[in-house]
């Protein structure tokens, strides 16, 4: 294996698992918040809370990678994460956080003031 071979893997399992030491506990930890019962008397917290759970450009770019190049599909089924970095690059877990918002939002009558995120 050449040299310059070797440092384009290596940088690629380097930008691959930055930033997402692993996608099952960030999945799991948005799910425990989705699943909660909506508490009016808390409506804002638990807003702030799932705002602060949306996905970033570079953790979507990350996943949407790992999710498609051969090497990292294999590794990804091996240790259990394709679903979950599946969902994260293609959006379907800042979905959840976004129905989530909507639900209290409704739920408790406050005014939409997150739309726009």
């Amino acid at each position: 294996m050449s040299i310059a071979y070797r440092a384009m893997i290596l940088s690629v399992l380097i930008m691959l698992t930055s930033g997402c030491a692993s996608a099952v506990k960030r999945v799991a930890a948005v799910q425990s918040i989705v699943n909660q019962a909506v508490d009016c008397e808390s409506a804002q917290h638990s807003i702030d809370q799932l705002l602060s759970q949306k996905t970033s450009m570079h953790e979507r770019a990350v996943n949407t990678i790992a999710s498609v190049l051969p090497s990292s599909i294999l590794l990804n089924i091996i240790t259990g994460e394709f679903t979950s970095r599946s969902s994260i690059a293609a959006g379907k877990l800042d979905r959840q956080i976004t129905d989530k918002i909507s639900a209290i939002e409704h739920d408790c009558m406050l005014v939409a003031v997150h739309a726009a995120l």
